[in-house]
């Protein structure tokens, strides 16, 4: 058959139709139309939520329209918004924004996520279920193939919308009208060598002048840089990194409220709120109230809502004045800038504000963690987190510590004592250890401090070696057999864990991965355990897990070790907060007036920075504040901050009934230590009479 033969008999290609073809392109003649974002939002906007269904409502969360409004902005070439979550502000600037460009001005739009995942989830969560819920906005998508995908949706138009995460790819290359970037404190500070991800985006608006605008919101999460700060204007924010470092250089803009008895403008801070102390949180938070800091009247938190509608927004001028945005006197800035804190949020009430906040403030008595109070204080107040050590100065002082040491003995534990912990910090000729000794609550108290510098059996002269022979790490099996009397009680109590850094030079992690599993073999792998300190004020407090690399092999493998991975600065804030408690109590870490200066001066080796701890200078030895940090991650993989002090474990009753109690106070000596920074008599073998009750893992 000829090719001509062929083509001939093939049916005639399936145009599209035409009518089709100009109804989409029509969209793309058609003058903008002349509304905002709120007023479309409340005029097309449909919510479909498991507690609503039925149109947008912009007085649910008045404090929106204004920075809704100000997104076609011709004025400003940015809009930032500070607030907890919680206040719809994403839905507002984010969701809103979109469903305005495609009904009423397509053109193009970049939405900028955290990170992929979250980009997937917002997608995929958010926008979707938004364009099904608004068939306004759903029957100008485009269908067929490309039109429609997780990062990338067309519009009738031409408009095109993308979905991105901060990497220099997505924020390259392309100019764009529109690009917004949601919850911006959880990006990171460069993206890729390149610069924030605000300026680059910034960058990507500007060729269309007055028509371009680049949008960030989020709750802050970057801490204060400057505990001491006071502010210079009205509404000027602590500085910090992140969103407020946003805020600040722009027109400042705060939220108030009218107060119902005085009729004076106020801004509803979370200091504003007074409540009673009661058995419980829950009961305390039932009795809040915001209080007018002009005339003291205490206002219900019923009328929330009738507050909120009448409230608004006030920016600052140039010479510390504060006045609407369209006041001609406003600060002279391309960007308008919006911070509010968590009282006005529509979606939580003051009382569970309050109680989130007794339970933080709970949770860090008790365990000394300042995690969840961190998270409430960014999250649901809408502010900054100052952790507590940065409130009593950026790091321990010597003097201090003196002052507030204790008169109790060493080498006993006091009276009070559930359990004891060892410490040993790998150095390059030694091992020096710390034991400390932990009551009800984790009030804990450090009862002995050496090094031990020889190794067991070697010959004379020659120093540990913990990198070079695997041999030397048998000087710790001692810690495991010795015990510590308890003050009164005519009883010792053996160390429940042992906890022992696994880094440092070449070899030391191999060889410590040799003794552990010499332990776990003899059966004592819930008593001996391998430390790895990890940087990052983010890090996980403490965590029982594999290693990400066995020594050896280079990735990741299954692997019959197991590791503490201790986040060190977070917890080295909890010491710090620790060792400055005045009185006795939970969580209070008590030094002996006995240790000797140059120990207590390990304490005060590091700082406390804006992005975590550092020494003051090279060369100051740290070890006392490492040990501490180490024994207080021990304490955590031990469960030992869930305990029941009225029903505890049998390794944490009282020392007559104690499963690590140990008959008689007398008590095996330490092994050879350096004679130098605590003499005392080499290791002997345990003496007759040395009886250690059963454990019970």
């Amino acid at each position: 058959m000829s090719l001509d033969r062929f083509i001939g008999d093939l049916p005639p290609p399936q145009h599209a139709p035409i009518g089709a073809l100009v109804s989409e392109a029509l969209a793309a003649l058609l003058p903008p139309r002349r509304i905002d974002p709120p007023g479309w939002a409340e005029s097309e906007r449909m919510l479909r939520t498991p507690t609503y269904s039925g149109r947008w409502r912009n007085d649910f969360a008045p404090y929106m329209v204004e920075p809704s409004r100000m997104t076609i902005s011709r004025r400003y070439a940015s809009l930032v918004f500070v607030g907890p979550a919680r206040t719809v502000k994403t839905d507002a600037l984010a969701l809103n924004t979109f469903g305005h460009r495609a009904c009423c001005m397509p053109r193009d739009m970049l939405i900028v996520a955290p990170t992929k995942d979250a980009a997937r989830e917002f997608s995929i969560t958010k926008l979707d279920t938004f364009i099904r819920a608004n068939p306004a906005v759903e029957r100008r998508m485009l269908a067929g193939k490309g039109a429609d995908n997780i990062f990338d949706k067309r519009v009738t138009g031409g408009m095109r919308i993308r979905i991105g995460w901060p990497v220099i790819g997505q924020l390259s290359m392309v100019d764009i009208p529109d690009v917004i970037l949601t919850d911006y404190d959880r990006f990171p500070d460069d993206v890729d060598g390149e610069g924030s991800a605000f300026d680059l985006a910034l960058k990507r608006t500007q060729t269309f002048g007055s028509l371009g605008m680049c949008i960030a919101e989020s709750s802050p999460g970057r801490p204060v840089l400057d505990e001491e700060w006071t502010p210079a204007t009205p509404h000027e924010a602590p500085p910090a990194t992140g969103i407020l470092g946003l805020y600040n250089p722009g027109t400042r803009g705060r939220w108030y409220w009218t107060c119902p008895q005085c009729e004076e403008a106020f801004q509803p801070l979370f200091e504003r709120l007074a409540w009673e102390t009661r058995d419980t949180p829950a009961e305390s938070a039932k009795t809040v109230t915001v209080g007018c800091p002009h005339c003291g009247f205490p206002i219900p938190p019923t009328m929330k809502p009738e507050l909120n509608r009448g409230g608004f927004w006030l920016h600052e001028t140039s010479d510390g004045r504060v006045v609407p945005i369209d006041d001609p006197e406003v600060r002279d800035t391309d960007s308008v800038t919006y911070l509010m804190e968590g009282p006005a949020a529509a979606m939580q009430s003051l009382q569970q504000l309050v109680q989130r906040h007794l339970d933080a403030e709970s949770e860090y008595s008790r365990t000394g963690d300042e995690t969840r109070l961190k998270t409430t204080v960014n999250v649901d107040q809408g502010r900054p987190y100052v952790p507590r050590i940065r409130a009593i100065g950026e790091g321990l002082h010597a003097e201090a510590l003196r002052a507030l040491a204790q008169n109790y003995p060493m080498e006993i534990a006091p009276a009070g004592t559930r359990f004891v912990t060892v410490q040993v910090d790998v150095q390059a000729s030694r091992f020096v250890v710390s034991v400390e000794t932990w009551g009800e609550g984790l009030e804990h108290w450090l009862i002995s401090r050496f090094d031990i510098v020889r190794p067991p059996g070697a010959e004379e002269g020659r120093a540990i070696d913990p990198a070079r022979y695997p041999g030397d790490w048998a000087a710790l099996d001692g810690l495991l057999e010795r015990s510590w009397p308890v003050a009164g009680s005519g009883h010792a109590l053996m160390a429940r864990a042992l906890i022992v850094d696994s880094g440092g030079a070449p070899g030391v992690s191999a060889n410590a991965y040799k003794w552990w599993r010499g332990k776990r073999k003899d059966g004592l792998a819930h008593r001996a355990f391998l430390g790895k300190g990890a940087g990052g004020l983010d890090r996980d407090r403490a965590a029982y897990v594999a290693p990400e690399k066995v020594e050896g092999t280079r990735q990741k493998r299954r692997t019959d070790l197991r590791l503490v991975r201790i986040g060190t600065d977070p917890l080295k804030d909890e010491i710090a907060a620790a060792l400055t408690c005045k009185d006795p109590g939970p969580n209070a870490y008590h030094l002996p007036e006995a240790l000797p200066d140059a120990q207590l001066e390990e304490f005060c080796a590091e700082v406390r920075g804006p992005k975590g701890w550092g020494k003051k200078r090279q060369g100051m030895r740290n070890e006392s504040l490492d040990l501490a940090v180490m024994a207080k991650a021990l304490t955590i993989v031990l469960k030992a901050e869930k305990i029941d002090w009225a029903n505890p474990p049998d390794w944490a009753q009282p020392v007559a009934v104690n499963s690590y109690r140990v008959e008689g106070a007398g008590a095996p000596e330490k092994p050879a230590i350096d004679e130098q920074t605590n003499p005392v008599r080499q290791r002997r073998k345990r003496g007759k009479g040395f009886v250690a009750r059963g454990f019970d893992g």
